[in-house]
C-alpha cells in the first residue's frame, strides 16, 4: 500500500514544518575584538531585594546597528558520531577573532530544514562578539539523510552530541566557552532545544527560541485517533516521515520538561502564526520558571524584514541581559 500523501498545508499545520522559513540576509564580518565592547543602550533590569537581576516584563529589543561589529571567522567543523557505526554531522562554526575563548550559541533548524537555515542568524552573532554554530540534524533533512529515521528525540540525541562537543574544548572548539553556551533553536529546533536544555540544565546557559513547534503532540493527535493509526511512512512535498516521529510523540509531555530548566529563556513569536500558534509559546512563558515572550506583531511562522531584525534585536538584547553578549 503506497504511503499516505498529505498536501502542503495539512502537513504544514500537522506538523510545523519549517524548511520554507524566510530568513532574511544580515551583514557578515565588522571591525573590533571581543571583549571591548562599550555599553548599549539596553536599560538593565531592577535588582531584587537581594541584588540579583529581576527580569523586565516586556523584553527589551537592542537596535543591531547600535552595537559593536567584530571581524570573524568561519571554520567547517563536523561533530563525529559518539558511536563508530554513527555518521558525522555537518557542522559550521563562525568564530570571533579572539585571543580568549568566547561564548556559543548553537543554532538548531526546523523540521526538514539544512545547516544553511540559520546562517544569517549565526553570521549576525558572531559580528556581534559571541560565536555561533550551525549543524545539520541527522537525517533531518533531504540533505542530510533518511528522514524516515528522524524524530524530535533523536534530534535530541544529536543535541546533546553537540553540546559535548562544545563543552571538550577541544578538536576544534578551543575558541568556546563551555560554561557559557546558549542554543537558539527555531520551529521544531526551538522543541528539541527545550528539552535538550531541560535534560541538561547546568550545561545550557540559556534558550532563546524562535516560534517553538510546542504543538506537535497536539497536532499528531489530530492526524491520528490513536497511535496504532500511524503509518510507517507519510510523504508530502517529496519527503517522508517515519513512524517513528509520531510514536516519540505521542504521549510527550514537552511541558512537564520546562520547570526543570532554571535559566532566563526567550521565546519569540509572532501573533499571526497558523503553524505553531502562539498560545503554546504563551503557555509556556507561565510554565518555565522565568521566561518572556517577544511578540511579533502580524509575523507568521517564520520570520523576514522587519520581523526577522525584532526577533534578532530581542535575541541580541536577552543574551546581554543573561551575561553571554558584551559580558
Amino acid at each position: 500500500m503506497p504511503a499516505p500523501r498529505l498536501n502542503r498545508r495539512t502537513a504544514i499545520a500537522a506538523l510545523g514544518i519549517t524548511g520554507m522559513e524566510a530568513i532574511a540576509s544580515t551583514a557578515a564580518c565588522g571591525t573590533g575584538s571581543p571583549g571591548s565592547a562599550p555599553a548599549t543602550s539596553v536599560i538593565p533590569p531592577a535588582p531584587t531585594a537581594d541584588g540579583t537581576a529581576q527580569a523586565p516584563a516586556t523584553p527589551d529589543v537592542i537596535d543591531l546597528a547600535d552595537l559593536p561589529s567584530y571581524d570573524y571567522e568561519e571554520r567547517d567543523l563536523n561533530v563525529v558520531g559518539q558511536a563508530a557505526s554513527t555518521e558525522s554531522m555537518t557542522g559550521r562554526l563562525y568564530v570571533p577573532t579572539a585571543a580568549a575563548p568566547v561564548p556559543l550559541v548553537v543554532c538548531c533548524h526546523g523540521l526538514v530544514g539544512s545547516i544553511d537555515d540559520l546562517d544569517p542568524v549565526a553570521q549576525t552573532l558572531a559580528g556581534l562578539g559571541v560565536a555561533a554554530f550551525c549543524f545539520a540534524f541527522r537525517n533531518g533533512g533531504p540533505q542530510a539523510g533518511d528522514t524516515t529515521r528522524m524524530s524530535v528525540m533523536t534530534e535530541v540525541a544529536d543535541l546533546e552530541e553537540v553540546l559535548s562537543a562544545a563543552r571538550s574544548a577541544a578538536d576544534g572548539w578551543e575558541a568556546v566557552d563551555p560554561q557559557r553556551i546558549v542554543f537558539q533553536g527555531v520551529s521544531q529546533g526551538g522543541a528539541v532545544s527545550a528539552i535538550t536544555a531541560a535534560r541538561h540544565p547546568e550545561e545550557v546557559a540559556g534558550l532563546a527560541l524562535w516560534y517553538p513547534a510546542f504543538s506537535i503532540t497536539d497536532d499528531l493527535h489530530l492526524l491520528f485517533a490513536s497511535s496504532e493509526e500511524v503509518p510507517e511512512t507519510l510523504t508530502f512535498e517529496g519527503h517522508s516521515l517515519g513512524r517513528i516521529y509520531a510514536e516519540d510523540m505521542w504521549d510527550y509531555d514537552v511541558y512537564a520538561d520546562m520547570p526543570r530548566y532554571p535559566s532566563p529563556v526567550l521565546i519569540v513569536h509572532g501573533d499571526a502564526d497558523a503553524v505553531a500558534p502562539i498560545g503554546y509559546s504563551e503557555r509556556a512563558v507561565q510554565t518555565f520558571p522565568e521566561a518572556q515572550l517577544l511578540t511579533i506583531e502580524g509575523a507568521g511562522h517564520g520570520l523576514s524584514g522587519r520581523a526577522w531584525d525584532r526577533a534578532m534585536g530581542g535575541t541580541a538584547a536577552y543574551l546581554q541581559r543573561i551575561g553571554v553578549l558584551g559580558g
